[in-house]
C-alpha cells in the first residue's frame, strides 16, 4: 500500500461523519497531522527498500562465494586428476669404447671369454682382463679415459648417471672428465671405495702388508684434483699429490715391479726409490700417447714416445713405449722403424711384439 493511499486513510480518522465526541481540531492541525503519518511511513517504506537492497546484494555476495568455490574446486579436482605432463629428461647413454694395447687382452660378457677387439665397445657388466704382458684402455664418450696396466682384472658397472668400476686385481691410471650434476664416477675394490668428481688419478692393488693401512692392498695415488676414499666407515680426502694409505710407499714398489714381470732383468732389479719417484710421470706420458694416437695425431704421438724412450730406457711401460714407437716409425717414417726394431729386440728378446719387430726389420709389409 503506497504512502498516499495510508495518508488518505489517515484523514478519515481525523473526519468522521456523524457527531464527533470531543471538539474538532483545526485545519492547521489536521494538516500538521496528516504530513507526520505520511513522513512516518514513509521513512518506513524507504527502510524497507534499503532491506530489500541488503537482502538483494547478500545473496549475490553468496553466489559469488559459491562460484569462487566452486571454482577453487575444479581447479583441485584438475590438478589432481588431470597431472600437467613435464618432459622426463631421457638417461644419458655413455659410451665405452676398448683399445688394446699389445695382445692378449679379453674381455667376458655373460660368462663368456673372447679376445678384446680394438675400438669393441662395452656394455654394462663387462669383465676385462689384460695378460701380464698387455694393456688396455678405455676410451668414454663423456671425456673420461681409463688405461689398465699389465696383469689387471676390471668390471663394469652402472650406466648413465652411475658409473662404477671394480678393480679385483693389477692397476688402472684414470682422467675423469668433470661430471654433471647428479653424476658419480666410483672405483671399487675388496675393501674400498674411491670417488671422483672429476680430476687424475690411479688405484692399483697391491700385496697386503700389515704395516700399511691396516693391511688394505688398495692404494691410491692423485696427480691431479681431489678424490674421496672410504674404507672402514671411515672417509679420507686424497689431494693432488697425495696418496692412501699414507706412507705405503713399499707396497706401491712392490706393485710397480709386478708390472714389470715380463721386462728385462735389468727392470726388474732397478732401484725401488727411482721406480717409485718416477712411476706418476710414466704414466702420465703414456697417457699421453695413448690419447694422442687415439685422436689420430700421429705425429704428436711419435714425438711423445721419443721423448719417453730417451727419458725411461728400461722400467714400467718402456717395452710397450718402444712397440709403440716403432709402430708409429713403420707408418710415418718407414726407414727409422728398422733401427728402432731391432733397438727393441736387443732390449726384449723375448718380447711380445718380437715378431712384428722382425718383420719390420726384414721389410716385410
Amino acid at each position: 500500500m503506497s504512502a498516499p493511499r495510508y495518508a488518505w486513510l489517515a484523514s478519515r480518522l481525523f473526519v468522521r461523519e456523524g457527531e464527533p465526541e470531543g471538539p474538532s481540531p483545526s485545519a492547521e492541525e489536521r494538516a500538521r497531522a496528516i504530513h507526520a503519518v505520511s513522513e512516518a511511513l514513509s521513512e518506513r517504506a524507504r527502510r524497507r527498500r534499503l532491506g530489500r537492497v541488503a537482502q538483494w546484494a547478500s545473496a549475490c555476495a553468496a553466489a559469488v562465494a559459491v562460484v569462487a568455490a566452486t571454482a577453487g574446486v575444479t581447479r583441485h579436482v584438475l590438478r589432481r586428476d588431470v597431472p600437467v605432463a613435464v618432459a622426463a629428461s631421457p638417461a644419458r647413454s655413455i659410451q665405452i669404447v676398448a683399445h688394446p694395447i699389445g695382445s692378449g687382452a679379453s674381455v667376458v660378457v655373460s660368462g663368456a671369454p673372447a679376445p678384446l677387439a680394438d675400438g669393441r665397445q662395452l656394455a654394462e657388466g663387462s669383465h676385462l682382463v689384460t695378460p701380464p704382458n698387455g694393456q688396455a684402455t678405455l676410451a668414454f664418450s663423456t671425456g673420461t679415459s681409463v688405461m689398465l696396466g699389465e696383469g689387471t682384472d676390471l668390471t663394469i658397472n652402472g650406466d648413465g648417471a652411475m658409473q662404477q668400476l671394480h678393480l679385483a686385481g693389477g692397476w688402472v691410471g684414470l682422467h675423469v672428465a668433470k661430471l654433471g650434476v647428479g653424476q658419480r664416477f666410483l672405483v671399487t675394490t675388496s675393501d674400498s671405495e674411491v670417488e671422483v668428481r672429476g680430476t687424475q688419478f690411479r688405484v692399483s692393488i697391491a700385496h697386503p702388508d700389515a704395516t700399511c693401512g691396516g693391511g688394505t692392498p688398495t692404494r691410491v695415488a692423485v696427480t691431479e684434483g681431489v678424490v674421496t676414499v672410504r674404507h672402514g666407515g671411515v672417509e679420507s680426502r686424497v689431494a693432488a699429490g697425495e696418496q692412501w694409505p699414507a706412507g705405503c710407499a713399499e707396497g706401491e714398489v712392490r706393485m710397480a715391479q709386478s708390472w714389470t714381470a715380463v721386462t728385462s732383468a735389468k727392470a726388474a732389479t732397478a732401484a725401488p726409490t727411482v721406480v717409485a719417484s718416477t712411476l706418476a710421470e710414466r704414466n702420465d706420458l703414456w697417457e699421453q700417447i695413448v690419447t694422442a694416437k687415439q685422436q689420430g695425431s700421429l705425429g704428436s704421438a711419435l714425438s711423445l714416445c721419443d721423448r719417453f724412450v730417451a727419458k725411461y730406457p728400461s722400467g714400467p711401460l718402456s717395452e710397450d713405449a718402444r712397440v709403440e714407437h716403432m709402430r708409429l716409425l713403420r707408418t710415418l717414417a718407414p726407414g727409422r722403424a728398422p733401427v728402432a726394431a731391432r733397438q727393441y729386440m736387443t732390449s726384449y728378446p723375448n718380447g711380445f711384439a718380437r715378431g712384428e719387430a722382425e718383420a719390420i726389420v726384414a721389410g716385410t709389409p
